[in-house]
């Protein structure tokens, strides 16, 4: 559903990004900013071979509950217990169209959750890449922006230093990673000597704001996409790094996750306020790893969610608890090889629901549940202290825009 196309022509001069995101004259976009495309083999072989027509769609206000007409994958709601959050359904007038692997987070500056950018399944014009910038005040929809980074599935994550929403993406075929920022009002490339900057990491990992630290940090599975002239280390493994506000710098930890925990479609990471660590989950390699400002340690922790690519992750400042709903089942894998990249058999999609309590994961089992999905946006609404959920991928080929919180029943 989601092939993507990875510009493999390193740059000699790194720029600042270029907010119109490159359309040509026609509307359509040359390249499409996306970490994935290096795991093409994970989607199912049957779209591989497809043709994708990439086309650029502007954000606009859509009927809540647009759904595409195929059909999602049966879910299975997980059985009802005296838990007292549950999950209910919203019912805006308006609403982002379908789509997934949108950028999420919540801003603290404005008090709502913000979505920017995603993607929509293929369909008669093949994949829509949404360029367009939402945001939920815990009563309804407001598209924002409309000349957002188009991208999808790339790190990205609030500062709530500088008080903005960051995305690392790569603005075209020519150039190099670039920071764009949301300041609450409007898309910009990042404060700071950007071009300047010797080092670059690939977007192919995950991100999250560490409030102990007041830096975003990054995680990804690959060596640096530009490592710096000085350096006197071969690339090689998974990289650590971090960011505040203007340059980002590669840290150099003794022990560090390892790549085969996964990449940006498969591994998630939130900051916990309980222990002042970042956490990084693997989906499908089911480990959790903690970062406590200068070193990685690998947390243990009985039973857990399934093996799976796509979930959501947030953090409940209400419970305490990191919170992991959904994905798409993965019932087997090939790890990645000199020859070929990690590859995945995909199962159906999921809708149960996890909490992570900084030792062990437990299963919740709300009265109420969405339907299954996969790569869903989802985040922590602090004013309203409930999770918003909105749309995701219910297939290979359909999207959906349905919004649901998660809380004490109101």
């Amino acid at each position: 559903m989601r092939l993507t196309y990875r510009p493999v022509t390193k740059p000699k001069n790194l720029s600042p990004m270029d907010t119109s995101g490159h359309l040509d004259a026609g509307g359509q976009i040359g390249v499409i900013a996306s970490a994935r495309a290096r795991r093409l083999s994970a989607r199912r072989t049957h779209l591989i071979g497809a043709a994708v027509a990439v086309v650029m769609v502007a954000g606009g206000p859509a009927t809540a509950l647009v759904t595409s007409a195929a059909a999602p994958s049966p879910s299975v709601t997980p059985a009802a217990s005296a838990a007292t959050d549950d999950w209910s359904q919203l019912l805006p007038t308006t609403a982002p169209l379908p789509r997934d692997s949108a950028e999420v987070a919540y801003d603290t500056s404005t008090s709502t959750v913000v979505i920017s950018g995603g993607e929509a399944g293929c369909g008669p014009l093949g994949r829509e890449v949404y360029q367009d910038t939402w945001t939920w005040n815990g009563k309804a929809w407001k598209e924002v922006a409309t000349n957002a980074p188009p991208v999808f599935g790339v790190p990205a994550a609030y500062d709530g230093a500088t008080q903005t929403f960051d995305v690392l993406w790569y603005p075209g075929c020519a150039d190099g990673p670039a920071t764009s920022e949301w300041n609450g009002e409007s898309w910009s490339a990042a404060n700071g000597a950007e071009s300047e900057q010797t080092a670059w990491p690939d977007v192919d990992g995950a991100m999250a704001y560490d409030a102990s630290t007041q830096t975003i940090i990054l995680w990804s599975p690959s060596p640096p996409f530009e490592q710096s002239p000085t350096s006197t280390t071969t690339p090689s493994g998974s990289t650590t790094w971090s960011w505040d506000g203007t340059t980002w710098s590669e840290l150099s930890p003794s022990v560090s996750p390892p790549p085969s925990l996964g990449d940006s479609q498969d591994v998630q990471m939130v900051y916990d306020t309980a222990t002042s660590q970042v956490l990084l989950y693997g989906d499908h390699s089911q480990a959790m790893w903690a970062w406590n400002g200068s070193k990685w340690s690998e947390l243990s922790g009985s039973g857990g969610p399934s093996p799976r690519v796509g979930s959501s992750m947030i953090y409940d400042s209400a419970l305490d608890e990191a919170l992991l709903f959904g994905g798409d089942t993965v019932t087997a894998n090939s790890s990645a090889s000199a020859s070929q990249d990690e590859t995945y058999t995909l199962g159906a999609p999921l809708n149960d629901l996890w909490a992570w309590n900084g030792s062990i994961w437990q299963q919740l089992h709300p009265a109420t549940s969405p339907p299954a999905r996969f790569y869903a946006q989802m985040a922590f609404d602090g004013d309203d202290g409930q999770v918003v959920l909105f749309g995701g991928a219910v297939n290979d080929t359909a999207d959906i825009a349905d919004t649901w919180v998660y809380g004490p029943p109101a």
